[in-house]
């Protein structure tokens, strides 16, 4: 009681039969500012704290694609591609998102198949190695260079490039090719809101309470 300064409550007590009725009553300063937080401040620190929740998502799906990811870009890449959309008052939903095309397949693993024709996989011996796709070293351009289709001995089809003594597979053609599941934003965004969402929601509350009640 003392916490909301709820210092004086009102107890009607009336006996009826043998039935005992209680009522009681608030009247005071505070109680009528805790009815204001109710009915005001509630959707406002709800939204604040979604939106808080959200970007703490955002910070740990960012870090972790840091870490399990090659980024070739020092900016504007997958990285930054991690979103969020604030809650509102009247919309008490927060939202982590990325436009990245390939970020679904990435969070599940799965098989990636080719659209039309097949997919060029790149030849490497480390990640590192794979260049950003562009249309001075895609496939196409390869082909209409020095580069030429091939089947290997297993019967796989591939785009080879020979020059002097050097011989080099540039890539592998496949109608469909296997993506291990590397994004890990549903596990990051569960467990942050099981393990945040509670005491931040506590600390905006109490946050209020200090502000209007006292």
């Amino acid at each position: 009681m003392g916490l909301l300064g709820l210092t004086s409550c009102h107890v009607l007590k009336m006996c009826l039969k043998k039935v005992a009725i209680i009522n009681i009553k608030l009247e005071d300063k505070a109680t009528e500012n805790l009815k204001q937080i109710a009915t005001k401040q509630i959707p406002f620190v709800v939204a604040k704290t979604l939106t808080q929740i959200a970007g703490q998502i955002q910070q740990e799906v960012r870090k972790s694609i840091k870490e399990k990811f090659f980024i070739r870009k020092k900016s504007g890449g997958f990285e930054s591609s991690i979103r969020i959309k604030p809650a509102t008052k009247t919309k008490l939903t927060a939202e982590v998102y990325t436009m990245a095309a390939f970020a679904a397949l990435q969070q599940t693993g799965g098989v990636k198949k080719a659209k039309d024709g097949r997919l060029a996989i790149p030849s490497y011996q480390a990640i590192s190695q794979v260049k950003k796709r562009t249309d001075s070293n895609s496939p196409s351009s390869y082909l209409a260079g020095d580069a030429f289709k091939i089947k290997t001995k297993s019967g796989a089809e591939a785009i080879a490039q020979r020059k002097g003594k050097e011989f080099k597979i540039l890539f592998f053609l496949r109608k469909s090719a296997q993506v291990d599941k590397k994004l890990d934003m549903i596990e990051i965004t569960t467990n942050t809101v099981k393990h945040r969402f509670d005491t931040q929601l506590k600390g905006n509350i109490s946050e209020v309470l200090n502000q209007k009640v006292l």
